[in-house]
Formats: C-alpha cells, structure tokens, sequence
C-alpha cells in the first residue's frame, strides 16, 4: 500500500540512529544503522534517553479498532497483523520526555500515569516491554496511517479519568509496568541514595559512588515478564549516571555541616522558635538535608513543626519540571 510521505516522514525522525531490530523477537535483536534497520519487521521507536512516542500492544482480534470503541482520539497510526487481527498503535509526542534523568521526574511520572491508564482503556498487554515496536514501513503489515499530528501530554491525560491517575500513584510494585518500570527504579535508588552518598564523602569518592549506584538500580531492575521485563542495560546505566551526579551535586559536606549546626542549638533538633524558616523555598533545603541524614518524614516533620503531607510535598520537588 501506498504510505503517506508526511506520516512516515514523523514516525522515522524520531527514530534511534542505531535501532533495535528483528525479524522475529524469539530470535533476538540487532542493532543497525536506521536506514538497515527499517528493512526488518520489528524496530526501536524510542532512543533510550526520551519517550517520543507511545506504543501501545493490542493484542486481539479486534485490535484494529479498538481505540474507537473506548473513545480515544486516533492515533497516528495502527501497524496491524493480518492473520490474526493483533495491533500496535503509535501516538506521537509533542516534545519528548526523558526516561533517564534524575533531574526530570515529573514529566516522565505524568507520562507513565497515562501511559497506564491508556492501556488499561485499550484492554492493551500490560506487560508490553515497548522496546521494540511492528515496524509500520515494513510491508509485512498492514498499515493504516491516520494523521500526523503530535499530542501533548496534557491532551491525552483529557482521555484519563482523574481517578484512574490517582490511583496509578498508589500502585504496588506488582502493577508496574511500561514506563512506570523507570520511575520505580528513581524511586527506589534516590531514597536509598539521600544518606548512602554520605558513605563516599573523600577525595577522588565519586567513581565508587558511581559504582554503587549503577549496582543499586540494577538490583533494582527486577522486574517480572508481566511487568514487561527487566529495563534495558542502556537505560539503567543512563539512569544511574543521572542518580549518582544528581545526588553527588545536591548532598555535599558542606551543606551537611550546615544542617547539622542548624540542629546543634537543639540538642540535634532543628529549632521550632522564630528562628525557623516559615516559606516553602526556606524549608526545602531543610527537608532535603534531613532526608539525606536517613530521618523518616514523621521526623523530618517533627523537627521543623509541618505536617508529613508537607514533607512528601517539599521531597517532591527535588525532581524540577
């Protein structure tokens, strides 16, 4: 079938320049220039540092329309098997969200909320790795191409119910999936990493930091095959390349000796008198210093006389849009 130029054109720039590929995933994959790589079957749609596009496994005979059925827009296209009626649709982003940056949680955490919930709507396969996607220039399946317009991520959360995002927020670990495998991962090794860095304070520290890190997210990345699998080693040792400098910048001596003589005039408790910074951009600091000493919330709390709920929200914040 003829492919729309425009339409092909948006889904191969966002290609990797050296793509996963195969003809049959049981087999394995390669890795090969673009160009090579889009004469095979099955190809990477994302490099391992961003999401620029969505890729959803709909795997029944019905697949092919299934995001009329559930009311979601079109997207920008549907890579379809014939035989047996199996699809993968393709939803460009506007901009793309990094995966692998400990400076840019907050748009992958939203990203990976809709993510979730979009599948669950689509009745997708939750355990869709998304590494590699049906190859929709590939004649080996049949395409159909409905547009080329990328979506922005909050016009797709409009096709998410609130309640549904809140309660991807409150998922166990047994519910992770797709790109919520990645903010798992941050999450785990950067609450471990606030007081674990104290660990490597010296001169010429910040390798066996390093080391450390890159061992605690792949301790981590254990993530069954309903899950969609461990993440790739790319994108692991992105992340904790992006963990360790993150922490390393943020938690230094100095500023751990300032928190500690902050504490002092209490006897290690940080003062509640007049003395005790009242705003948001005040306490921040704080918080974060008191995190990396190992204290709980319910401490940190205590401590600077606000609520656990502020705490969580002041920890939030380490993550900049």
């Amino acid at each position: 079938m003829v492919k729309p130029a425009l339409q092909v054109a948006a889904f191969v720039e966002r290609l990797p320049h050296r793509p996963y590929c195969t003809d049959d995933p049981a087999q394995g994959l390669l890795i090969r220039p673009q160009a090579t790589a889009l004469a095979y079957r099955h190809i990477q749609h994302n490099p391992p540092p961003h999401v620029s596009t969505l890729v959803f496994d709909v795997d029944r005979a019905d697949g092919c329309h299934a995001w009329e059925d559930v009311g979601l827009p079109a997207p920008n296209w549907v890579c379809l098997n014939v035989r047996n009626g199996h699809a993968h649709y393709g939803y460009l982003l506007t901009a793309p969200v990094a995966r692998t940056s400990a400076a840019k949680q907050k748009p992958l955490r939203y990203l990976a909320a809709i993510e979730h919930v979009l599948a669950k709507r689509l009745g997708a396969d939750m355990g869709y790795a998304g590494l590699i996607t049906k190859n929709p220039v590939h004649s080996d399946w049949w395409t159909i191409w409905h547009h080329c317009e990328p979506f922005s991520l909050d016009y797709l959360a409009e096709f998410c119910p609130d309640a549904d995002l809140a309660a991807y927020s409150r998922r166990s670990r047994k519910e992770v999936g797709g790109l919520g495998r990645n903010v798992t991962v941050f999450d785990n090794v950067r609450e471990w990493a606030y007081s674990a860095v104290r660990s490597y304070w010296r001169p010429n520290g910040f390798e066996a930091w390093a080391d450390a890190v890159r061992a605690a997210c792949e301790s981590s990345n254990a993530f069954g095959r309903e899950q969609g699998g461990p993440l790739p080693h790319s994108e692991i040792k992105a992340t904790a390349k992006s963990i360790a400098r993150w922490v390393w910048r943020h938690f230094t001596p100095s500023e751990f000796r300032a928190i500690q003589a902050a504490r002092g005039a209490k006897g290690g408790k940080v003062s509640k008198g007049g003395g005790r910074p009242s705003k948001a951009t005040s306490l921040l600091p704080l918080v974060l210093q008191l995190k990396a000493q190992g204290y709980s919330n319910r401490d940190i709390a205590e401590d600077l006389g606000i609520g656990s709920a502020s705490v969580s929200r002041y920890l939030s914040k380490i993550s900049p849009e």
